[in-house]
């Protein structure tokens, strides 16, 4: 990969004699028109836009200026797809790092996902410190990693000097997450409390399954197969809880994995006239605004949301941090939220 820290201004020209072409086939390609590239020539450029590290001179005059902090106080945000952006859990973290950014005189200069820096003219274009002072990577939520995902964070690892990971860990890069198997571990416990021993789990495939698991063991119950589900919203969730009743086995409570899938599996009882708590009882994962007005509430376990918004931006500006150099996690704790939908309201204790 090119030097990014020299203050030479890489150029079209530079990025046509290396490809073999005439300038104006490079800005072809670089503004996907007006005119047709044949596929090869395209790809020739695509190479040495990424040889040089070529991005778009809109920034000139700073990128030639000798202040060492060209970026400002900008950073950028890489989410792992686009159905992030309709999260309410992922939209509670960002509006955090937005907020708290904006608090201290920063500012976020992109959100984009992941596939977006396949193009190489736009990483090279976003990924830069002279664009940005760092960038939080938020997720991915594929498990293994593709050779292209390890390829790519690779690169912006290389690229950028700050990092910090949001719910998962790259080596050598802190990161900030809640302990998922603890959450899990707490919502299952407390329908176990509520007397509840035929407990199935319907949510995301990852720690907290173990968890789930983890409490029932504790209580001399061994986990079954047919009684565990990975899904991630409510429609899929929906789906999964009427598979669950409609196979016949015994099932006295669940454990949501989110509470978009709490949500999902409460429709999905209520469609069968199934009385919650009383049939079922359900306990989640997440504590979503909404959790407190669906009916009944839904019993949920906090996660602290703006905190981990706020403790990704704060290790991401903080210098006394990247002067140490170290990679560290920082694992948020989480509470559990007695709502309805695990014990009754004739049930619940006074004050």
């Amino acid at each position: 990969m090119a030097n990014i820290t020299h203050r030479k201004i890489i150029t079209q020209d530079d990025v046509a004699r290396r490809a073999g072409v005439t300038r104006s086939i490079v800005s072809y390609v670089i503004n996907d028109g007006p005119r047709n590239v044949a596929s090869e020539t395209r790809e020739r450029v695509l190479a040495a836009i990424q040889e040089l590290g070529y991005r778009p001179n809109k920034h000139a005059q700073i990128l030639s200026s000798a202040d060492d902090n060209a970026a400002g106080n900008y950073i950028g945000i890489i989410l792992s797809n686009n159905t992030m952006f309709k999260r309410p859990y992922y939209g509670s973290i960002l509006a955090s790092i937005h907020e708290h950014a904006h608090e201290v005189g920063w500012h976020v200069r992109f959100i984009r996902v992941y596939d977006d820096f396949c193009d190489p003219a736009l990483f090279d274009e976003l990924i830069h410190p002279n664009e940005i002072r760092g960038v939080v990577l938020i997720g991915p939520d594929r498990d293994p990693l593709t050779s292209t995902d390890t390829l790519l964070i690779s690169k912006i690892v290389e690229r950028v000097e700050r990092v910090v990971c949001v719910e998962w860990e790259w080596p050598g890069v802190p990161s900030v997450q809640f302990d998922r198997q603890n959450a899990a571990f707490q919502a299952t416990s407390h329908l176990l409390e509520c007397g509840r021993t035929q407990i199935a789990y319907i949510g995301p495939p990852d720690k907290r399954v173990a968890g789930y698991q983890q409490a029932l063991w504790e209580k001399g119950i061994a986990p079954e197969g047919g009684y565990i589900y990975f899904e991630s919203d409510a429609e899929s969730a929906h789906s999964s809880c009427m598979r669950l009743i409609q196979s016949g086995l015994p099932v006295d409570a669940i454990c949501a994995g989110t509470d978009e899938v709490g949500i999902g599996i409460l429709n999905c009882l209520y469609q069968y006239k199934l009385n919650v708590p009383n049939d079922i009882a359900v306990a989640s994962i997440d504590n979503l605004d909404i959790s407190a007005f669906t009916i009944p509430p839904l019993t949920t376990v906090d996660v602290p949301k703006h905190e981990i918004g706020r403790h990704a931006f704060d290790i991401l500006v903080s210098d006394q941090v990247w002067k140490a150099s170290a990679a560290f996690s920082v694992t948020l704790p989480t509470q559990l939220i007695v709502r309805e939908t695990s014990v009754s309201r004739v049930n619940q204790p006074i004050g």
